[in-house]
């Protein structure tokens, strides 16, 4: 089942469905992304997690993330991730528009009941 929430979120991620990544967190949602750049963020609450989804996804003319590898126990999860995405725009880490990415990384999740409660992106 956990496996199974993590897979619809990844692929409401890739097909830019904002709402459908919205339905598989708690109210109280912590959202973090940690980057070896330096630059992390800490989002609380799926409100703040919405903005910012509509936000970056915009970043992006095209993006995917790949689930690797998933081990999941006792209401946890890692994962393996390998993102690849084509800025739309210049960002803020020195990435031009039209410049593609590639990213391999892990996410660590956990759980309250069928929904994510804590997302971790480490890159």
């Amino acid at each position: 089942m956990l496996d199974e929430v993590i897979a619809r979120y990844i692929a409401s991620y890739n097909a830019r469905d904002i709402a459908g990544m919205i339905d598989c967190v708690t109210d109280d949602v912590v959202f973090e992304n940690i980057s070896n750049s330096g630059q992390s963020m800490r989002l609380d609450g799926k409100d703040m997690m919405r903005q910012v989804a509509d936000l970056s996804g915009n970043a992006f003319s095209y993006r995917r993330q790949r689930l690797v590898n998933v081990v999941t126990g006792a209401g946890k999860a890692a994962a393996e991730i390998e993102f690849e995405g084509k800025a739309a725009v210049d960002l803020p880490n020195g990435i031009r528009a039209g410049e593609t990415v590639k990213i391999r990384g892990a996410s660590f999740f956990e759980f309250r009941g069928n929904l994510l409660c804590r997302i971790a992106d480490y890159s």
